[in-house]
């Protein structure tokens, strides 16, 4: 899935729509944030998942440290 979202985050940053890649990022934090919870509850290992999440998330966070301030967060 990793290659799929560096296409995804790709595409995105050339539109230049920051709200698009912050709103992928906060969903990869909230399904690390559940797969955390179903983990220690249930007692399966998930850490494949925990890493694949983290490093999604650091794939989106990079592409968002490129942009300045003032950029704009939608497509002209």
């Amino acid at each position: 899935m990793t290659k799929a979202i560096e296409h995804i985050v790709a595409g995105y940053s050339t539109l230049k729509n920051r709200k698009a890649l912050e709103e992928i990022r906060d969903h990869r934090r909230r399904l690390l944030m559940e797969n955390r919870m179903s983990a220690a509850s249930s007692g399966f290992n998930l850490d494949w998942i925990t890493t694949d999440l983290q490093e999604e998330i650091s794939i989106v966070e990079t592409a968002l440290s490129r942009f300045q301030d003032g950029e704009s967060s939608q497509p002209d």
